[in-house]
């Protein structure tokens, strides 16, 4: 039993147990003394009382004050009282470090212990019963002092002990999201273009908790040695939430000495509360009922519901597995829109979904984009483009450079001594030669693709060709000369980005 400590006066004990009123003397010279190391203020009572003449069920009586462990068998030398039946399960321990005052501990609740000492004796009574106390004395004589332990009695009955589990159990369940995004909604491409488009898949999980319950075992043992108990019901409770409680047999139900029953009982709860789960058992007839605790205290869930998805893309194919203890979670990757052969105005739809793990429970979301692909005019390129588009890379390679020739970027450009590809890749730290390379060879591609033009641009060309079928990267330039290249540079370079013409592509 828990430990509580009775301070009892003498009315209320009166009341109690109404054999203290016999032999009790206002006149006595000896008085009661302290309290116990436990704070139980003792009862003086005079004469030699027994736990029998107090009104309790057993006692076991120990002369002196000894040292020692006593069972309550007379192994020891102790004496059964008051009809006690021999019980060598049970013991008191008792410890005198100064030959006045005694410590005890005891295997079951005792409900008072009575120390002699002269004419009279201290009794000191557990209301609640309890297992364990320090300092306990005989009276103090008129002398003022304590005097000398005669004897030592414990007082106690049986009671049916109650030990009880409390398995707290509940459920949490996963909701999902999906979110697909897009860098891109609105493409134009030249016919056989393709594009790069990025994605974002982001999953998200919310938890919800539900089904909180609580089970176990409760425990009835029937401390007695030969006495059989007599229970009449068993009661669980959780805080006032009834539970239901099955023992697998019927009461009245006699429970033999030394033996014990189990009793499974659950209940359902209305949340995640912590709680005080209590057992009672009742009794009728010698032996005494008894209550038992367990706190309902919750953890982890006990079950858990879809808490992964796999997810998946309708283009891209499998991203992977998530779980809620990584969410939120985003999928990065890549797809490619195009190329479209024929010129008109296309939808691509991409589709991101997932399937959760348990219920199969499933969700999606998608990402739209329009492309444009013009009929007539076409659409431009920049340099930076083409220069990265090539077989070389390092962009997917765009075919469109086989419009110059078999040999594509590798083809060698008019008089330079290098290659279309290499042409490009070089900077031109202030040569104009390259700055009309650069252009021309963007929108000499770009026408070959199906760009349509305007004259100023025709001509920014004628110049070019002109222009580079007689000059080297080295060769020399007047003041006008440069001027007009660096013309023709910018023309095409307004062209390249769709400034002027039938406008810039989707890169």
């Amino acid at each position: 039993m828990n430990k509580k400590f009775a301070r009892l006066s003498l009315t209320v004990l009166l009341v109690v147990i109404p054999a203290f009123a016999v032999g009790v003397s206002a006149a006595s010279a000896d008085t009661p003394g302290p309290a116990s190391g436990d704070g139980v203020v003792p009862i003086l009572v005079t004469g030699n009382p027994s736990c029998s003449s107090l009104g309790y069920s057993y006692g076991f009586k120990v002369n002196g004050s000894p040292n020692g462990t006593f069972p309550f068998d007379k192994s020891n030398g102790g004496e059964l009282t008051g009809g006690a039946p021999s019980d060598p399960n049970n013991s008191v321990t008792s410890s005198n470090s100064t030959g006045k005052l005694f410590n005890w501990s005891a295997t079951l609740g005792i409900d008072a212990v009575i120390v002699k000492g002269g004419d009279n004796a201290d009794t000191f009574v557990y209301m609640p019963e309890d297992t364990a106390d320090t300092q306990l004395h005989a009276p103090v004589g008129d002398n003022g002092q304590l005097r000398d332990i005669s004897h030592i009695e414990f007082c106690y009955d049986y009671e049916v002990t109650v030990t009880k589990t409390a398995n707290a159990t509940f459920t949490r369940t996963y909701s999902w999201t999906i979110d697909k995004v897009g860098d891109q909604t609105d493409l134009t491409l030249s016919a056989g273009q393709s594009f790069v488009v990025n994605y974002d898949v982001t999953v998200d999980a919310t938890p919800t908790d539900s089904d909180w319950a609580v089970n176990g075992t409760i425990t009835i043992h029937n401390p007695h040695p030969s006495l059989a108990a007599t229970i009449t019901g068993v009661t669980d409770s959780v805080d006032g939430i009834a539970a239901d409680v099955d023992c697998g047999v019927t009461f009245p139900y006699s429970l033999a000495g030394g033996a014990t029953l189990n009793c499974s009982y659950s209940a359902d709860l209305p949340d995640d509360t912590d709680l005080t789960n209590t057992a009672t058992v009742t009794t009728s007839g010698a032996i005494g009922g008894g209550s038992g605790t367990a706190a309902v205290d919750f953890g982890d869930p006990t079950t858990v519901v879809d808490d992964c998805i796999d997810v998946t893309d309708d283009q891209y194919g499998d991203l992977g597995t998530v779980c809620a203890d990584a969410a939120p979670y985003t999928f990065e990757y890549t797809l490619t829109v195009g190329p479209y052969d024929v010129c008109g105005e296309y939808t691509y739809v991409n589709v991101a979904s997932f399937i959760a793990n348990n219920s199969e429970t499933t969700g999606s979301d998608d990402h739209t984009g329009n492309v444009t692909v013009p009929c007539l005019n076409g659409c431009t390129l920049t340099q930076g483009y083409w220069k990265t588009h090539s077989l070389r890379g390092p962009a997917p390679y765009d075919d469109a450079w086989l419009n110059i020739g078999q040999a594509g970027a590798d083809t060698t450009f008019f008089l330079s001594g290098k290659t279309y590809y290499e042409v490009l890749w070089t900077a031109p730290a202030g040569n104009a030669y390259y700055n009309l390379a650069h252009q021309y060879i963007a929108a000499k591609l770009n026408i070959l693709n199906g760009a349509s033009t305007t004259p100023a641009v025709d001509s920014a060309i004628t110049f070019a060709e002109s222009f580079f079928s007689t000059k080297t990267p080295t060769s020399s330039l007047t003041k006008a000369q440069r001027n007009a290249v660096l013309a023709a540079a910018s023309t095409l370079d307004q062209y390249n980005n769709g400034l002027i013409g039938p406008g810039h592509c989707s890169e």
